[in-house]
């Protein structure tokens, strides 16, 4: 890390929290009343960070205001709350939309039949530095925990898949490409997710997670926090990873 860096860090965090700060969290950020005391703070800490130094662009007309930078800032450092990953280094910008965005799509199929046209999306992660969010989609969300969503949570973890190649191990029909522990026991719970969509049981994660390895992936983030004791219920191993992966127990949250 730049000297630069590491030392305006070291400054940001000595600075006290603005009061409005502090009351739009306890408001506007529900989950920081699950948290432990001491990753209340650091969730604090690393929301000072990332709004220091990504830039964050309201987009399709949506004025852009501090209470959701902070709020968008908040959530997406509950998956570094205990590994900063560098602050989700090679991030550059996250773009929020006021609601769904069309945005383009190139599918290429076999016997060389190409799909193109636009789609409507609520959010996406760009391997070129981009997270791409809709408001509207993070608003319904904080507000309807029972479902297991978060728009937040599901786009930084594309990225964290994609930095540490969390899921490149694993087919798109549940195979295995590797032997080690993380993708046999990633895989195994992918398959179960693919077999349980297919045939209509029931399942903790939703059936978007049957789309493809990244997507399972994602989703199983999202559940794995806001609905943690149904997944470790449902998928103990995957649970066990995750947990692993991010050092943190949502179970044991208040």
């Amino acid at each position: 890390m730049p000297l630069f860096r590491y030392l305006k860090r070291k400054w940001l965090l000595k600075k006290p929290l603005p009061d409005e700060w502090e009351d739009i969290i306890h408001k506007k950020v529900p989950v920081i009343h699950r948290l432990p005391g001491h990753l209340q703070e650091r969730l604090k800490q690393r929301a000072v960070i990332l709004i220091d130094e990504k830039h964050f662009e309201g987009c399709g007309g949506l004025e852009l205001t501090g209470e959701m930078i902070l709020v968008i800032a908040c959530y997406a450092s509950v998956l570094i709350l205990e590994e900063p990953a560098d602050y989700y280094g090679g991030l550059q910008s996250i773009l929020v939309y006021p609601e769904d965005y069309l945005a383009p799509f190139h599918e290429e199929y076999e016997g060389g039949i190409v799909s193109e046209g636009y789609e409507s999306r609520s959010g996406e992660y760009w391997g070129a530095g981009n997270i791409v969010l809709s408001w509207k989609d993070i608003q319904r969300d904080l507000y309807s925990v029972s479902t297991g969503n978060n728009l937040i949570y599901h786009e930084f973890s594309h990225l964290l898949d994609d930095r540490y190649g969390l899921t490149a191990g694993i087919s798109a029909e549940g195979t295995a490409l590797r032997d080690d522990e993380w993708t046999q026991i990633v895989a195994k719970a992918y398959r179960r997710h693919l077999r349980d969509t297919a045939t209509g049981r029931y399942s903790v994660v939703s059936a978007y997670g049957a789309t493809s390895p990244a997507e399972f992936f994602s989703v199983a983030t999202e559940v794995f926090i806001e609905k943690p004791s149904g997944l470790k219920r449902y998928m103990p191993g995957l649970y066990s990873m995750l947990s692993a992966f991010y050092r943190i127990d949502p179970v044991s949250w208040r």
